[in-house]
């Protein structure tokens, strides 16, 4: 079986927001394949931040994944995101991949991928099936620009989803000890919820900035020294954010669980087990060499573990496979 010479691609994302992890990969994909036609079908309200994120490709709401509205695109193949197999046909009229982003109960397809080692272990699938995502370098805004070497106070941020179990109450008391023992460092945390953000200023010494989830709130990398992220209650299988801050030489202090690990090599970043560990890797970063040092190894480090060349090749070889 072979393919046309230019793809007919249609994804399936369950939320209509970009600034989720799996339409943002929707996203990357379509960049990483930017030769290819590509359909993107949302089982939900597509909101218009994601409708000009997507403005190059064909945008569809759909409640479920239908046969017969499949055959209607006629793709050369059908790349489910997370898809559940409550909203999805068992038998779809093309090539099928599903790319799981967590643990669930899939759809059935004709090959299965993973967005990390750690999901594959959990799920009892083998490394052979692991597929890194590519991530975009954030844009630099020309108002922000790179002020890290500029300045001596340190700038750390948090980016996250603004929903409850990604912002859990214990952030308060954790970003509260960090603030005390470094009172110099300025805080910045771009989705934190309402009804989080007096607190998170008062645990923070008053040196703390809260900024509204966008798709360009990811510019902010390029002011931050390190971005920051625990979670107590909540394991990533991935964790795209860690990415894109190395793309923008943003150096990575994160738990020391899920996808975290696989994402970067010693001297790029940090893997914390406990509070102590969080607070040894700001205390190193108080150094401006060391920070430079570092921000170079991330940006080197990324730039080609994450680049959109990578993944369209490696997505092709796995679209091909399917097909044979």
């Amino acid at each position: 079986m072979g393919f046309a010479l230019v793809l007919n691609i249609l994804q399936v994302c369950n939320v209509g927001r970009i600034v989720g992890g799996t339409a943002a990969c929707a996203w990357t994909v379509t960049r990483s394949l930017s030769a290819c036609r590509h359909t993107v079908a949302f089982l939900g309200h597509i909101n218009d931040e994601t409708r000009r994120a997507f403005s190059h490709c064909r945008l569809l709401e759909w409640k479920r994944v239908i046969a017969a509205n499949v055959a209607d695109i006629k793709p050369d193949i059908v790349l489910l995101h997370n898809t559940s197999h409550a909203r999805c046909d068992n038998r779809l009229p093309a090539v099928t991949i599903l790319y799981q982003h967590s643990a669930a109960k899939p759809a059935a397809a004709d090959q299965t991928i993973y967005c990390s080692r750690w999901l594959a272990e959990q799920c009892g699938g083998t490394i052979e099936q692991v597929c890194l995502q590519a991530v975009p370098r954030p844009l630099r805004s020309a108002a922000l620009g790179e002020t890290r070497s500029l300045r001596d106070e340190i700038v750390i941020g948090r980016i996250c989803t603004p929903i409850k179990n990604k912002w859990p109450a214990e952030v308060i008391e954790f970003y509260g000890e960090l603030a005390g023992r470094f009172p110099t460092v300025r805080w910045e945390f771009v989705g934190c919820p309402q009804h989080l953000q007096s607190q998170l200023q008062t645990a923070c010494g008053n040196r703390a900035t809260f900024i509204s989830t966008s798709w360009e709130a990811r510019s902010r990398m390029w002011r931050w020294d390190a971005l920051l992220y625990h979670n107590p209650t909540v394991t990533e299988s991935f964790g795209r954010t860690v990415a894109e801050a190395m793309r923008a030489g943003c150096i990575p202090i994160v738990d020391d669980r899920g996808g975290f690990r696989e994402q970067f090599i010693a001297g790029s970043g940090y893997l914390c087990r406990d509070r102590q560990g969080f607070a040894q890797a700001i205390s190193e970063l108080q150094s401006s060499a060391h920070r430079w040092k570092m921000s170079r190894a991330c940006r080197a480090h990324a730039d080609e573990q994450f680049s959109l060349k990578r993944f369209g090749n490696e997505l092709l070889k796995r679209f091909h496979g399917s097909a044979n």
